[in-house]
């Protein structure tokens, strides 16, 4: 037998049938597992906190776009929204850059920058894109002056390579400094530097690619030497995770000697090159292996002798895209903690209702709606994630208002020091694992977190809670 009591004592006879009607059907539909234990639920004792939404740029963008065309997000970093609030101009103060598309021509793209005066918001900056999609951007301080540059990668249809634009505020507006050809990117910060150095990788077959660091030096970029050392350590491991999938691929071989000389490394290049050169492939030629061959042999006195030339020493670094991914991640999971926490409750007042003998609250007044709750968790999770959380009936509809187990919710999951380990590009879809320390302590764990491309931005199509 189902029994319902409503903690506000006021409530008629009639609204309680209904209510009985609505919980035992609820029970025919979803069998006797209809609510979770309370006990399920992680336990902690601080009370999560709203997300800051922040201003809403996105209806002023769409106010300012040109006559014809509607808001679009860039490919790449995954992370990006078709707004992004930056300081250009290095005023302390955020500009608003924009991503647009033709409404009529799916391939005219194009980007502007909104500035805001006194009275309202100002077009500074407006260009059309070399191609027909906006492949990679963002802003990044590349030369090193404290300063935000514009980077606009597009590629055009059938183009194998991307072509990306450099822009840099100079006599009150953006200049472009440079163009380079790339197929992927990356972004990247060093610990120990102030400069943002651009990874750039050129497709040579399939998934091998040649790479270099640049970093911006005087007038233009160059190879960033200094740095090998450092970043080269991640390509090393991207080949090894090649090289396990096709071990008989020379390719990977040769490209991962490569990267072990650029690494500093000369004993590991040999043997990557003994092993490609085995393997007899006709690409990379023999002649490619013995050119790289005698590089790493070149180099083995200079590391032999650690008093003349000591081992360089290895900086830690984070691509602009990890970045956007452990912010996402993060506030996604304070946003799902708060809808756990019931929301906001005007003066710490909770109405309470029992439903099958558990105890439920309606959520606060900022997500007692479908409507608000699906408004406030859509700027992180996609509607499918939404929907598929909303079935679960963790949270449903009583009376007009959204109710919850009345139980406190939380994790003890440190975001704030979270690392990206792998990914796995799908093309408008990223699969994402991190490592996620457990509290203040040395104990940590792996979560897997889905990341799709929406018109709306890059969005988590992993359900809530799940990670």
């Amino acid at each position: 037998m189902i029994d319902i009591m409503m903690a506000s004592d006021g409530m008629k006879g009639k609204r309680q049938k209904a209510a009985v009607m609505v919980v035992f059907i609820m029970v025919l539909l979803n069998g006797c597992n209809l609510f979770p234990a309370p006990e399920s639920l992680i336990q902690a004792p601080k009370q999560a906190k709203a997300v800051n939404q922040g201003q809403d740029l996105v209806s002023i963008a769409q106010r300012n776009l040109p006559k014809g065309s509607k808001l679009t997000v860039p490919d790449g970093p995954v992370g990006m929204e078709p707004v992004v609030s930056v300081d250009l101009d290095g005023d302390g103060r955020d500009e608003a850059l924009v991503f647009y598309q033709s409404t009529s021509h799916d391939s005219q793209v194009g980007a502007f920058v909104l500035k805001k005066n006194s009275k309202s918001w100002e077009k500074i900056f407006i260009t059309k894109g070399s191609g027909n999609k906006i492949h990679w951007a963002n802003a990044a301080d590349v030369m090193g002056d404290k300063k935000k540059e514009l980077l606009l990668g597009w590629q055009s249809e059938g183009s194998a390579e991307s072509l990306l634009e450099i822009f840099h505020w100079k006599k009150d507006k953006l200049t472009k400094l440079k163009e380079l050809t790339y197929n992927e990117m990356e972004a990247v910060r060093f610990e120990d530097a102030e400069k943002t150095r651009l990874a750039v990788w050129k497709r040579d077959m399939a998934d091998a690619y040649k790479i270099d660091l640049l970093t911006w030096k005087g007038d233009s970029v160059i190879s960033d030497r200094e740095y090998y050392p450092s970043y080269f350590q991640g390509v090393i491991t991207y080949y090894q995770r090649r090289i396990a999938e096709v071990p008989d691929a020379a390719y990977y071989w040769y490209y991962l000697a490569d990267a072990h000389l650029k690494a500093n490394l000369p004993e590991q290049a040999i043997h990557a090159i003994d092993k490609g050169m085995s393997l007899n492939s006709v690409v990379p030629t023999k002649g490619y292996f013995q050119t790289l061959r005698m590089q790493a042999e070149k180099m083995m006195p200079k590391v032999n002798f650690i008093t003349s030339n000591p081992p360089k020493y290895i900086s830690k670094y984070s691509s602009l895209e990890d970045e956007l991914i452990i912010q996402k991640v993060r506030e996604a999971a304070s946003q799902y903690w708060y809808v756990m926490s019931g929301g906001e409750y005007p003066e710490g007042k909770m109405e309470k209702v029992m439903v099958n003998d558990q105890e439920y609250r309606y959520l606060g007044k900022d997500l007692d709606t479908h409507a608000k709750l699906v408004k406030y968790l859509s700027s992180s999770f996609t509607t499918s994630a939404i929907d598929s959380f909303q079935k679960k009936k963790t949270i449903f509809e009583f009376f007009g208002k959204l109710i919850q187990l009345n139980a406190d919710g939380g994790s003890l999951l440190n975001y704030q020091q979270a690392q990206v380990v792998q990914k796995k590009d799908k093309g408008n879809e990223m699969e994402v694992d991190m490592k996620v320390p457990v509290g203040e302590t040395n104990s940590y764990e792996f979560v897997h977190v889905s990341f799709q491309k929406t018109e709306n931005g890059w969005r988590i199509f992993s359900e809530p809670g799940t990670f």
